[in-house]
């Protein structure tokens, strides 16, 4: 089963083949969509405002797995809107459409954002920073659609806080793991000691507003060989004696060798 879109004549031409009632139920949620019995298919407005709708069509039934066939008139149409399509999938956000300009920086700016150069698409996962980055763009903006279901996951990690994780770990279950991201990402501090540092500067960053980022690479961390000035001095066997009468590990045992027969 699948959506097929078409254009002709300023208006767009949708069709479930074959048919299927989950794909009609999200085409009767079109305003001004007229039923075409013959064709068997609904006709829509080619207009700005209801491609954009469409596009938010599109992204919901991508997002639950049907299929979409889209002809060559009708993505010429709604790659000229410039909309691109935002949805939930493997507990990230993933964000397709057509190459934006506009769109283009706002995308770059997201925290820990990822292309995926054989998709096309840019992946996002669910953080608080990342939540908001993407609620400001769909909300001050035509430029994103979002799917109702990356939405209210976005809206919950948007709210989390701080205090609400700590809140979490005082209850009587077995606390939840630290998330930690495996790959390189900037980190965004709105408050804190690194926030009020004079010394770094400071940034304007789209959903977030004034913070300080810093770049962190789980990489790095991973490789880097253990060094000898992390073992705390009073764990440490070379530890030079202080005080008279006593003695390093490595004395005592020579002092028992020399003492055995």
């Amino acid at each position: 089963m699948g959506l097929r879109v078409d254009a002709n004549e300023g208006l767009l031409q949708l069709a479930a083949v074959p048919y299927d009632e989950t794909i009609v139920d999200w085409i009767r949620t079109l305003p001004q969509r007229r039923y075409r019995r013959e064709a068997q298919d609904w006709i829509i407005p080619a207009r700005r405002e209801h491609l954009q709708i469409v596009c938010g069509l599109i992204a919901e039934l991508e997002e639950r797995g049907i299929a979409v066939e889209i002809s060559e008139t009708a993505g010429a149409r709604l790659t000229r809107v410039d909309i691109g399509r935002a949805m939930l999938r493997d507990g990230a956000i993933e964000i397709a459409g057509p190459y934006s300009e506009r769109l283009l920086p706002a995308l770059r700016a997201l925290p820990e954002r990822r292309f995926d150069t054989e998709f096309k698409v840019w992946q996002v996962p669910l953080t608080r920073a990342g939540a908001t980055a993407i609620l400001a763009i769909v909300d001050g903006s035509d430029d994103l659609v979002i799917t109702q279901r990356a939405r209210r996951a976005l809206e919950r990690s948007a709210s989390a806080t701080a205090t609400a994780r700590r809140g979490a770990l005082d209850t009587d279950g077995p606390p939840e793991p630290t998330r930690r991201s495996p790959i390189a990402h900037w980190r965004h501090f709105t408050s804190g000691p690194v926030f009020d540092n004079p010394a770094r500067p400071r940034l304007d960053v789209p959903g977030i507003g004034p913070c300080m980022r810093i770049r962190v690479d789980p990489g790095r961390r991973r490789q880097r060989p253990a060094s000898p000035r992390e073992v705390p001095p009073n764990l440490r066997h070379d530890r030079p004696s202080r005080g008279l009468g006593m003695s390093t590990p490595n004395e005592l045992l020579s002092a028992e060798e020399v003492a055995e027969p």
